[in-house]
């Protein structure tokens, strides 16, 4: 009977390799039907959680220039999957909506990001996926409130100095 050992303790770099070797995986695992698709995928994702959204919207939560946004929807428009229509209360803005069509590639996205993480994760047992989430929620958490803690702070050292300069000039002009 073989025998199984303890594995050795990682390092803070060998860790940080290992992350990066798998978040390359998970992106071309999550990527696999290309990055227009996966695009495509987010937007009907967004508004397949609600009746209408904006397109300002929907611009301020891809965080994507305005150019790469229209050529997107206007894609999506011509094969069917949305419907665009100027809002009643701005006629400057248009509001998105899916259609049958968009539901049904919405459904289709989500199949296939299915399919994609149970292969992607099949090499666990039930117990490993667990202690993976449990830890990967714990790193997460931890990071996010240190982002948080650090902007609250005022952001990075040099950021603060940033923000102190550019105070120290508007004093100055109103001042001045």
């Amino acid at each position: 009977m073989a025998e199984t050992r303890k594995p050795e303790p990682c390092s803070d770099e060998q860790l940080l390799h290992l992350f990066r070797r798998a978040a390359k995986w998970l992106v071309r695992g999550h990527h696999h039907h290309g990055a227009e698709g996966h695009a495509q995928g987010h937007v009907l994702a967004i508004l397949g959680e609600s009746e209408s959204v904006s397109q300002r919207e929907l611009l301020e939560l891809l965080h994507v220039r305005s150019a790469s946004l229209s050529e997107l929807l206007i894609k999506l428009e011509r094969n069917g999957s949305i419907v665009r229509q100027r809002s009643e209360k701005d006629r400057r803005n248009f509001l998105l909506r899916l259609t049958e069509r968009g539901r049904a590639e919405l459904a289709e996205h989500h199949w296939r990001r299915r399919q994609n993480a149970a292969h992607l994760f099949s090499a666990l047992s039930d117990e490993e996926r667990e202690s993976l989430g449990t830890l990967l929620t714990r790193l997460v958490d931890a990071w996010e409130t240190r982002e948080r803690l650090r902007e609250e702070d005022g952001g990075t050292p040099w950021g603060r100095q940033f923000k102190a300069w550019i105070r120290h000039k508007v004093r100055q002009k109103t001042e001045g």
